[in-house]
């Protein structure tokens, strides 16, 4: 039976059961199907099953909250903090919460500080401060901590690991740059 199969036997039993998204895609996982695969095979299944006809989004309702909330969004300390309050309320990945306050600021003329790589400088440096202060860290511990302080997916932790891992490699090589 392939991953793919699996995936569908479990689907349609969590579906009889009146299990949610949640639990349906960790049981996925628990069979063996990646977590990609899972959360891609459960939203593709579901609109096959008409139990859902297209993603959610959140962003109007995001940027009617922040408006709504007078929210200094130009003040780092109130932007870190909004972020989180958007993670909570909706559900979704840090990375969603900062596009809705850049959408926000935007729309409203505010200039944000900006930061390479898609990422904003506060998560940026919390993740640099993270990997120096746990510079000897394997891929799990690392994906811990993705996954559980910064919301990150699979994709950006896989990246940056592949940083760590390079950075390593220069330094036991003992490459200089300049």
């Amino acid at each position: 039976m392939s991953n793919r199969e699996i995936a569908q036997d479990i689907f349609n039993a969590g579906i009889e059961a009146s299990e949610g998204k949640d639990q349906i895609v960790v049981s996925m996982v628990q069979a063996g199907v990646s977590l990609n695969s899972a959360q891609n095979w459960y939203k593709d299944m579901a609109t096959v099953a008409g139990i859902t006809t297209a993603r959610v989004g959140h962003k109007a309702e995001a940027l009617e909250m922040i408006a709504a909330g007078g929210y200094d969004v130009s003040d780092a300390e109130v932007r870190t903090a909004l972020k989180a309050e958007l993670v909570e309320k909706f559900g979704v990945a840090a990375s969603t919460a900062n596009d809705y306050v850049k959408a926000y600021a935007k729309a409203n003329n505010i200039e944000l500080p900006t930061a390479s790589f898609g990422s904003n400088p506060e998560e940026k440096a919390k993740i640099f401060d993270w990997i120096c202060a746990n510079p000897n860290c394997d891929k799990p511990e690392f994906k811990d901590f993705m996954v559980g302080e910064m919301g990150r997916g699979q994709g950006s932790i896989d990246e940056m690991y592949r940083g760590i891992e390079l950075a390593r490699n220069l330094q036991t090589a003992k490459v200089k740059f300049g």
